[in-house]
């Protein structure tokens, strides 16, 4: 049972990605800091360079059992979630990333002050994907692990400098579309297999990616469970005329859409014609080349400013924000 947690807070570690959203998350953090002073609390600012030295500076802080905030996209709070995930510690989010599917996903604040206020007030027990290869490597993931086409899109996406914003992500899709490559499919999913040909594969904790596209409308993040999603082999032209639909989720029910529900997932992708492993992808940040098992872990990761109906809401979004 995910429960919710009041505790008294005083000492914030604030990390914010200086380079989120074309750089416009550091004047963010700025005003976070500024606001949670004034409210009386002790902030460190961090503004870390790179992964790493986030990593590294909220290993600290669970160590020290501080509080942390982060400003900034799904990508930096996938970095902290790496030291945060199956501790004590609870992190507050101030979304001001690209896409923030992370804040989507919990129905988290968005207005400024209200997050501010959310980020340092009681928490919530909520599931994380735990991502292990067979070197056992482990990762985690707070949003939605996918492998396949959508990997191909997050990694063009990133290569464009146009458009800004979470419509880059529909560019890349239909720029992909063109020598669609296809995947043999290798999963298990709480003992239920399933294989053949594919293109992709989501396992979702919560329902959107790439800036709002609803791939698992039923996902929640205090369900215990991962949504998975597969879209079975299928024409370009299907493809494209899907896209559109999954930004309401009402791709759900076409025939080359599979969704099932578990806990435990093994998953192995192979591209067709291809030598090179597949690479997965969670909160568009790389957890490593398959197969993988993937966990759910039930509250293992405490949220600050989440309600416990938020999995009920499936509500769009402005995707153009």
């Amino acid at each position: 049972m995910n429960q919710a947690q009041q505790e008294s807070v005083s000492d914030v570690l604030l990390l914010t990605n200086a380079a989120a959203n074309r750089g416009r998350a550091e004047a963010v953090g700025h005003e976070v800091e500024l606001s949670l002073r004034r409210t009386g609390f002790v902030v460190q600012h961090e503004l870390p360079p790179d992964p790493a030295a986030t990593e590294a500076i909220v290993r600290d802080a669970v160590q020290n059992e501080r509080r942390v905030v982060a400003v900034g996209g799904d990508g930096f709070i996938h970095h902290i979630i790496q030291q945060c995930a199956e501790t004590k510690t609870t992190l507050g989010i101030v979304p001001a990333g690209t896409g923030n599917d992370l804040a989507f996903g919990l129905n988290l604040a968005t207005d400024l002050d209200t997050a501010v206020a959310a980020a340092v007030g009681p928490s919530q027990a909520c599931d994380v994907l735990k991502f292990e290869d067979d070197g056992g490597r482990i990762r985690y993931g707070a949003t939605i692990a996918t492998a396949g086409f959508s990997v191909s899109v997050n990694v063009k996406a990133e290569e464009l400098s146009w458009p800004r914003g979470p419509s880059r992500y529909t560019v890349a899709t239909l720029m992909k579309l063109v020598g669609l490559r296809r995947y043999e499919l290798e999963l298990d999913v709480d003992g239920c297999t399933l294989d053949g040909r594919c293109l992709m594969v989501a396992i979702a904790n919560t329902r959107a990616f790439g800036g709002g596209m609803q791939i698992a409308p039923a996902a929640g993040a205090l369900t215990g469970n991962a949504e998975i999603v597969v879209i079975r082999d299928s024409s370009a032209l299907t493809l494209l005329r899907m896209l559109p639909k999954t930004f309401s989720g009402s791709h759900v029910g076409h025939p080359s859409i599979e969704v099932m529900s578990g806990r435990h997932v093994r998953l192995h992708l192979k591209e067709i014609d291809a030598s090179e492993p597949c690479r997965m992808r969670s909160d568009g940040e790389d957890v490593g080349s398959l197969p993988q098992t993937v966990t759910v872990v039930a509250g293992g990761l405490q949220i600050a400013g989440v309600s416990r109906t938020q999995s009920a809401s499936c509500e769009a979004r402005d995707t153009n924000e």
